[in-house]
């Protein structure tokens, strides 16, 4: 077995020999046998399997609190770009609220008034005979009954 082969079966099988297939066991073991640097490599595969295998390390809360709040407070510091952004330019998030919210009172406002001046609505089809537009040339007539 080639330094190369025997490196490429540690990443594809791990550092513990049991997981290795019986017929490449005897050629990783001559391979191990006679290269140190395969020896190291096998011994940081078998440290990262421990680790891997082992609990995670606890984290204390303080740390995660810290790290929450640094990661908002960089948040917080970057403009958000947006639609307001877009439409309204850079300016305090406040003046940007206080502008929406009077867009949105001059919008009621404004449809309260044209629901007052608008002509009524259409005089419905009379009952039981409706028409649908199935297709642009096809119209059908719904009189309930069922066919």
């Amino acid at each position: 077995m080639t330094d190369e082969d025997f490196l490429r079966h540690l990443d594809d099988y791990g550092a513990s020999p049991d997981r290795w297939p019986p017929e490449l066991r005897a050629g990783a073991e001559a391979a191990l046998a006679r290269s140190p640097a395969l020896r190291s490599a096998a011994d940081k595969a078998l440290a990262f399997d421990r680790l891997l295998t082992g609990s995670p390390p606890m984290v204390e809360d303080a740390r995660i609190d810290r790290l929450l709040s640094a990661a908002g407070a960089a948040a917080r510091a970057v403009p958000q770009d947006g639609l307001v952004l877009l439409l309204l330019g850079r300016m305090p998030r406040r003046t940007a609220a206080g502008f929406c919210a009077a867009l949105l009172a001059l919008g009621w406002l404004t449809g309260g008034w044209l629901a007052g001046t608008l002509p009524a609505a259409a005089p419905q089809a009379a009952r039981g005979q409706e028409l649908a537009l199935l297709h642009d040339e096809v119209i059908t007539l719904f009189d309930g009954e069922p066919r």
